[in-house]
């Protein structure tokens, strides 16, 4: 008995929420004109819709659409289309009701299309209702669609417009500086000739157009700041490296040339070198992650370490001269002495031979 009334109330559960899924309605097509975009005070808007819907038959209380826009004037045309069959309702107001005795036909083959026309209010808010539409039953709604759009004014975009124009002029002073560094900033120069070239647009522009500029320039300085802070640290990393390329060149010759692996001095310089590579090291991990401020950071510690391995690597050379050491061109030279005495000696021994044959 227990089982079959748990049944019951399943098939019930599932029967309530199939008479509400069929109580919602689908928004078949939308169409909003202007299409994107922010709107300014007095702009014309129209807006379409083609609804599909079924009435709940089995519910006691009245279903109904209720309508609402915050445009001025608004102008609403309404018709129920059902088996191809138009039925125009005429509304009026900023709320306009379409009751249960207006929509439901018991034909499940039934659209409502709605066409609305207004102007934006002159004044309010940053944004405005375009349209809500709302299914209720009884007093409680049941779904609800709606679009809103941002509205800006001439006061607006002139603020905005300002704003971004002393980003970008921020933008030119940093690139000219990290040019003058050795940085290359010619990926960044796109990002800000294209911005320039918005901006300039939406200073003639009316303030929906100009809203749309100025959200690309803003785009642009955007990617222009992140390039640059990304090829900074690019030369940053790319400079320590060279750095430490020529502290191994000095190493090499103290080592190689001058045979001096074990002087204490040399191994001071390998062992900051060390430490440079380290950091060197560290900035290319944090480059690849994009971490581009501890990516500086850490290439200008290693470059800091290389360098004052350099200035003892210099100094250290400046002391011991251009001398021979054991290896190297050490041997060159001993090579070279060998074969002048074989010569010396060869010329010695054959005068001694003539010699011999003139006394003969």
């Amino acid at each position: 008995m227990k089982g079959n009334i748990s049944r019951w109330l399943i098939l019930l559960l599932a029967l309530v929420c199939v008479a509400q899924a069929a109580a919602a309605f689908d928004v078949k097509t939308e169409t909003v004109n202007p299409a994107s975009g922010a709107l300014e005070p007095g702009q014309q808007v129209n807006a379409r819709y083609v609804l599909t819907y079924d009435m709940d038959d089995h519910d006691l209380n009245d279903e109904s659409f209720e309508l609402s826009t915050a445009l001025q004037n608004p102008v609403w045309d309404i018709n129920v289309y059902r088996g191809g069959v138009e039925i125009p309702i005429k509304k009026t107001g900023y709320y306009p009701v379409l009751s249960e005795f207006e929509i439901d036909y018991g034909d499940a083959d039934v659209e409502l299309r709605v066409e609305l026309r207004g102007m934006v209010p002159s004044t309010g808010s940053n944004k405005v209702l375009i349209t809500k539409i709302e299914h209720l039953r009884g007093d409680d709604v049941k779904d609800t669609h709606s679009v809103t759009r941002d509205v800006v004014t001439a006061a607006q975009i002139g603020g905005s417009l300002t704003a971004q124009q002393q980003r970008l002029k921020d933008l030119k002073a940093d690139m000219d500086e990290k040019a003058a560094d050795g940085v290359d900033v010619t990926a960044v120069q796109a990002e800000y000739n294209a911005a320039s070239q918005a901006l300039t647009s939406a200073a003639s522009a009316g303030p929906s157009q100009a809203a749309s500029y100025i959200a690309t320039a803003k785009k642009d300085i955007d990617e222009g700041i992140a390039l640059l802070d990304k090829v900074w640290a690019e030369k940053a990393v790319a400079d320590t490296g060279a750095a430490i390329e020529s502290l191994d060149g000095m190493i090499t010759y103290f080592v190689e040339n001058r045979s001096m692996n074990s002087d204490p001095q040399v191994v001071a310089i390998m062992t900051k070198r060390e430490s440079a590579v380290q950091f060197y090291s560290q900035a290319q991990d944090n480059l690849n992650a994009e971490n581009y401020p501890l990516a500086r950071s850490k290439a200008g510690d290693g470059l800091n370490k290389a360098n004052e391995a350099l200035t003892d690597a210099n100094a250290l050379r400046e002391r011991i001269g251009e001398g021979f050491g054991i290896g190297g061109d050490f041997l060159l030279y001993i090579g070279v002495g060998v074969v002048i005495v074989l010569v010396v000696a060869g010329i010695v021994l054959y005068r001694k031979r003539s010699g011999w044959d003139e006394l003969g």
